[in-house]
């Protein structure tokens, strides 16, 4: 489930910002549903920047690419912005942050006994499965579990844990929720564990971006923060 968090700021949210000049930005996400999904399906954070463009004053440029991809992308293209993405110190090493733009729970799925803790998970003995090379499966392996199946998409996962071949899925709630729905099945079936984890997926931005054009941005986010479609943007995705 995603928690509403107000962002503080002295600005009146009753119009958009006005932008100077209008100008276009290059933003680059990759296939993370359903966060961002693809141009057709679009997904929560797509239609969130592109709320954000509007209250900014720019016009986005969205880009689609697997996420390792889209971070070389953003990383290589000056000016350029990078959603949605997780706080790392090495990618902060990289890239600007610039506003939170989702707040998100990960916890633990299965189809019996609900996991609520890391701790259960390890003493349960269950096979646990988690995104390839993900922070996830760094926060898991460094908690101690060992019995994890790494996968390379939330498809592979969501049908091997219907099929049996993993036990538990360490995920975002809202992601599995959305990708067992989308596969025909009805996620009411799902046992979904307390919050293990709370994450934030920022906006970011190559280092060249020009420091106004963070700012407008920024203030565009905690407005879109404020904006009623906001959440009936999240409720469109959920189950």
């Amino acid at each position: 489930m995603l928690r509403a968090v107000v962002l503080a700021t002295g600005l009146s949210a009753a119009a958009p910002l006005q932008a100077e000049t209008e100008m276009r930005l290059i933003a680059y996400t990759g296939y993370l549903p359903p966060l961002s999904i693809d141009e057709t399906r679009k997904g929560i954070s797509v239609e969130l920047m592109e709320l954000v463009a509007d209250e900014a004053g720019v016009e986005l440029d969205i880009r689609f690419a697997p996420w390792k991809r889209a971070q070389l992308l953003a990383e290589n293209t000056p000016g350029s912005l990078l959603f949605t993405a997780a706080y790392t110190r090495a990618r902060a090493e990289t890239f600007q942050y610039v506003a939170p733009l989702i707040y998100t729970e990960s916890a633990f799925i299965t189809l019996d006994r609900p996991l609520d803790t890391i701790e259960e998970a390890i003493q349960s003995g269950k096979v646990i499965g988690v995104h390839l090379g993900s922070q996830r499966s760094r926060i898991l392996k460094r908690s101690g579990v060992s019995n994890l199946e790494e996968i390379a998409s939330a498809e592979q996962m969501s049908s091997m844990l219907r099929a049996g071949r993993i036990d538990a899925w360490y995920t975002m709630s809202i992601r599995a929720s959305y990708v067992y729905r989308q596969q025909g099945h009805d996620p009411r079936n799902l046992r979904i564990g307390a919050p293990v984890t709370h994450g934030i997926q920022w906006l970011a931005a190559n280092r060249d971006l020009d420091p106004q054009i963070r700012a407008r941005l920024a203030t565009a986010v905690s407005r879109v923060w404020r904006d009623p479609r906001y959440w009936e943007i999240v409720d469109r995705y959920a189950p």
